[in-house]
């Protein structure tokens, strides 16, 4: 990366923070669907695929929407009953218990342990850090529950600043309120569609942590774990 590079903004779900999903897959055993964690994961691989599909015609088009998470969310659900066997007549409950669960931000409170030291040496580094997150107005309160908030200048919201990424606009707020320009900014993020295709259409370089194994060949540099961060800032 050229040292012109200055601020690192991030994603916060499934990057950051992540979802304690082994307490949903025990609520869905519990009503008679028995899964686990890798059903989700399954899940997960399958909805960012169908967002992919979706989304990037779009972003290609110059038609991109503001609002673009109740489609991600309507795909993952609808692959993860299909896969742990609810009936066609149960679904529905079934998915609204379980999107009830991942619209509650307290269940977003997994840390992974390597990530709070990471973001320390980032900032020792001298690299300016902010958070831009397709979430629903609590995320920098969530954020300072987890002690991680003390990390980042900047926590963009769209439920706050009223658009999601992919939308280019999310990215432009954050820029002007880091003051910098998009040229020195980079954004990980763990969608691709989303996160990637966002980055680009702002100008920002992207780098994509995939931890399910969802973008086995995607185009943007691609990480499985924050440090790996590193190695693409050092090249």
């Amino acid at each position: 990366m050229t040292s012109k590079l200055r601020v690192i903004f991030f994603d916060a779900g499934n990057t950051l923070v992540y979802p304690r999903v082994e307490e949903l897959a025990e609520d869905l055993t519990k009503l008679g669907y028995p899964s686990t964690v890798v059903d989700f994961f399954a899940a997960e691989r399958a909805g960012k695929r169908k967002l992919d599909e979706w989304l990037w015609p779009k972003i290609r088009q110059g038609e991109v929407p503001r609002t673009i998470d109740p489609y991600y969310w309507g795909e993952y659900l609808k692959a993860l009953v299909e896969r742990v066997g609810v009936p066609e007549a149960e679904r529905l409950r079934v998915i609204r218990r379980i999107a009830d669960g991942f619209r509650d931000i307290t269940l977003w409170s997994r840390v992974l342990p390597e990530t709070p030291p990471f973001l320390e040496k980032l900032r020792a580094q001298g690299y300016r850090l902010g958070v831009i997150s397709n979430s629903i107005g609590t995320m920098e309160q969530q954020l300072q529950r987890l002690d991680l908030a003390r990390h980042f200048e900047t926590v963009i919201d769209s439920a706050i600043v009223g658009v999601e990424k992919p939308h280019p606009e999310i990215f432009r707020v954050a820029l002007t309120r880091a003051g910098t320009d998009a040229a020195a900014a980079l954004f990980v993020g763990d969608t691709n569609a989303t996160d990637m295709g966002g980055a680009h259409l702002a100008g920002l370089r992207g780098v994509l942590i995939d931890r399910v194994g969802a973008y086995p060949n995607a185009e943007s540099p691609r990480i499985t774990s924050l440090p790996e961060l590193e190695n693409i800032l050092q090249g």
